[in-house]
């Protein structure tokens, strides 16, 4: 009951302790689930190498190694997504300052490459104007809708946030980038499903998918669940931050 300083460092160790057994928790379900998703691909791999192997006369080699790239570019792309969060969390950690770049100009240029996509994607560019408050910022040290970062882990992010939108919407995508004071922000909606409540801020954890109707194009289509994770972790190690909202239209807003 006392309230002297034996009772403060009592409390600092145990938030210390707290900190540190969260920590530990977190690696252990980072491992344990990056564990899970590569388990799949390489017991794909090695069935159809030991099925190949066992029946080489009635064997279709070429649908064999069409099968096996397949797995093995899964692989591929999960072990690059968790070098890069791997990366953006040493970035964050350290604060290392980026370079200028405009994230208008860098919007425009990728969703130059949506022009087939399955629903269209438009940009809309309104520097200064004051949007729905809701998606992606970063600070901005200067004019225009420059951020300070760097541009491929940026262009990522862009990326990850218009294959979610896509993915899921039903008739159209459309991302907006404008300046607010000192903050930039990026904002993408969808017209799909959206996310109830209830899992938009677990829609950001590492290997996440939701049980619900944005899951329509089934394991393949969606990933291994770490495309929003690239995008807050993008966020937060240039300064900024992530979060979803519903579109007033319906669908998401990120």
């Amino acid at each position: 009951e006392a309230r002297d300083e034996v009772r403060l460092l009592a409390q600092t160790l145990n938030d210390m302790l707290s900190r540190l057994a969260a920590a530990q928790q977190r690696q252990r379900s980072l491992v344990s689930d990056t564990a899970h998703e590569l388990r799949s691909p390489i017991a794909s791999i090695r069935a159809q190498l030991e099925v190949a192997l066992d029946h080489p006369s009635g064997q279709d080699w070429a649908q064999t190694a069409g099968d096996v790239l397949a797995d093995t570019l899964r692989l591929s792309r999960l072990a690059e997504d968790l070098l890069l969060l791997a990366r953006l969390d040493e970035q964050a950690a350290m604060s290392r300052p980026g370079i200028p770049v405009d994230l208008a100009d860098l919007a425009d240029v990728v969703l130059a490459r949506y022009a087939g996509a399955r629903v269209p994607v438009t940009v809309l560019r309104a520097d200064g104007a004051d949007t729905a408050g809701h998606g992606v910022a970063a600070r901005a040290p200067g004019m225009l809708c420059l951020v300070a970062g760097n541009r491929d882990p940026l262009d990522r992010m862009l990326v990850n946030l218009i294959d979610n939108a896509v993915r899921y919407a039903k008739s159209s995508v459309v991302a907006s980038v404008s300046r607010s004071d000192t903050w930039v922000e990026l904002v993408v909606t969808d017209d799909g499903p959206g996310i109830p409540e209830a899992d938009r801020e677990r829609a950001f954890d590492r290997f996440a998918r939701l049980d619900d109707a944005r899951n329509r194009d089934g394991e393949d289509a969606g990933g291994a669940g770490l495309g929003l994770a690239i995008v807050r972790a993008t966020a937060q190690a240039y300064g900024g931050t992530a979060r979803l909202e519903d579109n007033q239209a319906g669908g998401a807003g990120l």
